[in-house]
């Protein structure tokens, strides 16, 4: 089989993937009654989540409509949130999001880990994901693989990402909120079970915010996860091989 032909392969098990059922264990929004006061790291909307962690840096964070928002400060800023459930080894993590960002400073992006601990990246960081200053502002950045390019400006535009994982291999998907076609995908190696999401924003100076709304963490069916798991590892063995 040829590498293009593994590759549609695996976006074909993503789609069917993506719409089959879902059991949601994890979700929150900023439209919560806890959020009606501000952002503070005591509170804990939705459910699947334990309270958010504040890690160091200055910067703020901030409600905007449904939107949670962090403005960068000198030296940026992070915040990350911890599932409330086991470390997951298969799921499907699902978030919007905008990077209302200059991209010419440091990272403004996402995170999952497999521990929560004291800083946004770190050991216990198993994937990264965003903008980046050395990647095109057509492009996604992705930790450890090639950017993934939507070949439009990314700056203020509205994004869906979607990470898939299985089996220690995963699919992450990035989708035009307001145009379905602008669209890519990248498999990888994941290295861990998911127990924990970041959102880091580390750029600087005034209007540097990145938004994002509706933090959802589901796990599909079993028979889903197993097709994905194993299309995925079939094109990373084609790699390899190439």
């Amino acid at each position: 089989m040829s590498f293009m032909k593994s590759f549609l392969a695996v976006t074909a098990l993503a789609a069917v993937a993506s719409a089959n059922a879902l059991t949601i264990v994890a979700s929150d929004s900023a439209t919560n009654a806890p959020y009606g006061d501000g952002w503070q790291t005591s509170d804990n909307g939705g459910f699947g989540y334990n309270a958010w962690t504040q890690y160091p840096n200055g910067g703020q964070r901030f409600i905007s409509g449904a939107d949670f928002g962090i403005f960068a400060g000198g030296n940026g800023a992070s915040m990350g949130r911890e599932l409330s459930v086991a470390p997951m080894t298969m799921g499907v993590y699902t978030v919007t999001v905008k990077h209302n960002v200059a991209n010419n400073v440091a990272f403004s992006g996402l995170n999952v880990k497999s521990a929560i601990d004291t800083q946004f990246g770190g050991a216990s960081e198993l994937l990264s994901f965003g903008l980046t200053p050395g990647t095109s502002n057509n492009s996604i950045f992705v930790k450890g693989a090639a950017p993934i390019n939507l070949g439009v400006e990314l700056r203020g535009r509205t994004l869906n990402y979607e990470l898939q994982w299985s089996g220690g291999t995963y699919i992450l998907k990035v989708t035009d909120a307001g145009n379905p076609l602008i669209t890519g995908t990248r498999t990888g190696t994941l290295g861990g079970n998911v127990k924990a999401l970041g959102f880091g924003n580390f750029n600087s100076g005034g209007s540097q915010d990145l938004l994002f709304r509706n933090p959802v963490v589901a796990v599909p069916e079993p028979a889903s996860m197993m097709a994905l798991g194993l299309g995925a590892a079939a094109l990373l063995r084609r790699r390899k091989k190439s």
